[in-house]
């Protein structure tokens, strides 16, 4: 009775094993692709990829205009009288170097122009326009 048990239990574990060899074998059928005359006959698929694009621009230009630097005038305040020219004063200054038919032809805050003739010839004489009028 023994031996019966045994082949019988043999002949479970065989069917058993056998279904389970059989699933395997059904569901690995589905995605095996099988060709038959080896390496020469099978040619891969060729699959082109495209190169990537590089598209390299140059840096753009900035011109930067200079700055403009406006600087305002000096201011001259020019007080009458006292430490500034006189015009009959440099009239006569210029009387005395020469200079005849004399006149003032300008009066600037650092200067005073004098014009005039000297042996015939027209001349100008320029005077600082501070105290005491000296020759500039």
């Amino acid at each position: 009775m023994t031996s019966f048990i045994t082949k019988a239990a043999l002949a479970v574990t065989l069917a058993l094993g056998a279904l389970g060899a059989a699933g395997q074998a059904n569901a690995g059928g589905v995605d095996v692709d099988v060709r038959i005359g080896g390496p020469r006959h099978y040619r891969p698929p060729v699959i082109v990829r495209p190169a990537p694009v590089v598209v390299v621009r140059p840096a753009p230009i900035v011109v930067r205009p200079a700055p403009i630097v406006v600087r305002p005038a000096p201011v001259v305040v020019v007080k009458p009288g006292y430490g500034r020219c006189s015009q009959n004063l440099a009239l006569q200054k210029a009387y005395n170097s020469g200079l005849n038919r004399a006149y003032v032809a300008k009066v600037g805050p650092n200067r005073v122009v004098v014009n005039g003739k000297i042996r015939g010839a027209w001349a100008k004489m320029v005077f600082a326009n501070v105290r005491g009028c000296p020759r500039a």
